[in-house]
């Protein structure tokens, strides 16, 4: 809203003043950080309250966790708040007329929506095994991903023409490979589906998912800033992709409203982010990784929402096959848990684990 009322004077040739720096991504970004970040922490506690009073209440307990009666009841769909704060500070500070704006705020309103009707299920009916079923989840997802990878090869994707289809990886300077228009959708499909599941699994405990999302989200915001800047892509040998520095105000605002939100949701947790809120930040997370055209280093920078993911496979997939327990639970901060590891202290360590990959990421802007 701002930023089309100061290109509205600027076109009218209107003194500007200090609104000059709403031309700023930096700015912006900071701003619209700030913003949800202040929004987050003003109404969380109202939001507590709310959600007790429609019972939006944690149901779980069906499954083989040690710990977790004990968080039976706790508030849940705090990913509303999230969103919410997220969608106000970026209605001030965002760019409406930006094409890489649009994509990733329908993409995370949608996949709030059909996490909150998992959660208002789980919570309605009173069991963790009440909610979306596996291939209703399935189903509604798909109806986003798929309608996004036909968009990313299409004349419609604001990714410039010649790097559509490329496939680059960290840490070298030429793309690896094309894949043309039919495969690159298919694995857009396989892989915004695969990352938007790996961020939900790692929502397990207080705090967890915030920290480590953030850190994430914080290497893809500084990529959409380079890759977005002629200069500095230029310095740094990115192909330059003109408006891509909005994703790094839309990244941005998410961040601060997840760090708002974790004021609140820090052991112990007086409310929980529900697929509500995981799903969302799954989703922007590999929407950034493609429309910033770094997919493969999610590899890297999201290595903790990788391991999980592949821990519940592992015990899955593996484990019922030969009848037996490959890990004592599944994912893997479940089976740290039950070693008798405080709660706190795993979180903190994949934290730990988060930022040395973040580093690694950031890394990759220089080293090709």
């Amino acid at each position: 809203m701002i930023k089309l009322l100061v290109t509205w004077l600027d076109l009218e040739g209107a003194d500007l003043g200090f609104l000059r720096l709403m031309n700023y991504i930096t700015v912006r970004a900071l701003l619209g950080m700030a913003t949800a970040m202040f929004l987050s922490v003003l109404f969380g506690f109202r939001f507590i309250v709310f959600a007790y009073d429609h019972n939006l209440r944690d149901s779980s307990g069906d499954h083989l966790s040690l710990t977790v009666h004990s968080k039976r009841g706790t508030p849940t769909a705090g990913g509303l708040l999230v969103l919410a704060t997220t969608l106000v500070a970026l209605g001030l500070w965002g760019d409406f007329e930006n094409a890489y704006f649009w994509p990733l705020l329908a993409g995370f309103a949608y996949l709030c929506l059909v996490g909150f009707i998992d959660d208002f299920l789980k919570a309605r009916f009173k069991s963790s095994l009440s909610g979306l079923s596996q291939l209703g989840k399935t189903f509604l997802l798909l109806l986003y991903i798929v309608p996004f990878a036909i968009y990313l090869v299409s004349d419609l994707s604001p990714v410039p023409a010649a790097q559509r289809t490329l496939l680059y990886v960290p840490f070298y300077k030429a793309p690896l490979l094309d894949l043309g228009s039919f495969a690159y959708a298919a694995f857009v499909v396989f892989a915004v589906f695969s990352i938007i599941n790996a961020v939900n699994i790692a929502d397990g405990m207080d705090g967890l998912l915030c920290g480590t999302s953030s850190l994430t989200l914080g290497v893809y915001v500084i990529f959409a800033y380079v890759l977005g800047n002629s200069v500095f892509s230029a310095y740094l040998l990115f192909p330059y992709m003109a408006g891509a520095g909005e994703m790094a105000v839309v990244g941005g605002t998410l961040m601060g409203a997840i760090l708002g939100f974790m004021w609140f949701n820090t052991y112990p947790a007086e409310i929980f982010m529900g697929d509500t809120g995981s799903l969302g930040i799954g989703g922007v997370i590999a929407m950034l990784a493609f429309l910033t055209k770094q997919e493969m280093l999610f590899l890297i920078v999201g290595g903790v929402f990788v391991f999980e993911i592949l821990s519940s496979l592992v015990q899955q997939k593996i484990g019922d096959r030969l009848g037996r327990r490959i890990l004592t639970r599944a994912p893997f901060h479940h089976a740290m848990s039950h070693r008798g590891i405080p709660e706190p202290k795993v979180v903190i360590r994949f934290w730990i684990v988060s930022l040395i990959l973040a580093s690694i990421g950031i890394l990759s802007l220089k080293i090709r």
